[in-house]
């Protein structure tokens, strides 16, 4: 239990600095297409919210490895904690900015923070309640929103959440 939550902080730390190395990566590879494919690619929130999900998904599969299949469902609850960080991240950023009026980028960077300890908080409180054999739904589900981010930074709606503030 003890290298469980060891671990889900260890993955908290991983997704902070990966998630903010992401934020540049686009931009340093010249704005290579496939790895805008899992990166920030604009000043949109939708982009943003990339910073969370994909390490957070990369940190899954190695701690599913590591110590996660030892809990059966942990994948699915690895993925409602990182769809709940990122929920957090956009309620808290557009309740922010609708009452200033702007983004300010110290606010920002503790929105993505406090969504990612929204997302190793879920996933620590909720790891023994998993439901067996749900594994493949958490899989089916982190590959479903991968595919929606790639296809949105590819072909962005032209409204809301897709949009640069």
């Amino acid at each position: 239990m003890k290298e469980f939550q060891r671990s889900v902080w260890l993955g908290w730390c991983f997704t902070v600095i990966a998630g903010t190395l992401l934020h540049f990566l686009y931009a340093w590879t010249q704005e290579n297409r496939i790895v805008g494919l899992y990166s920030a690619i604009s000043e949109s929130t939708w982009e943003h919210l990339k910073l969370l999900f994909f390490p957070s998904l990369a940190y899954t599969i190695w701690e599913y490895l590591w110590i996660g299949h030892r809990y059966p469902g942990y994948v699915l609850r690895r993925f409602q904690g990182t769809v709940l960080g990122m929920l957090t991240i956009l309620a808290l950023f557009y309740t922010y900015t609708g009452i200033c009026g702007t983004n300010f980028l110290p606010a920002d960077i503790l929105v993505f923070l406090l969504g990612t300890t929204v997302t190793a908080r879920y996933t620590w409180r909720n790891f023994q309640r998993c439901t067996p054999k749900r594994d493949w739904i958490g899989v089916l589900l982190f590959a479903a929103v991968a595919v929606c981010f790639g296809i949105c930074s590819l072909w962005p709606p032209r409204f809301g959440i897709f949009l640069a503030p």
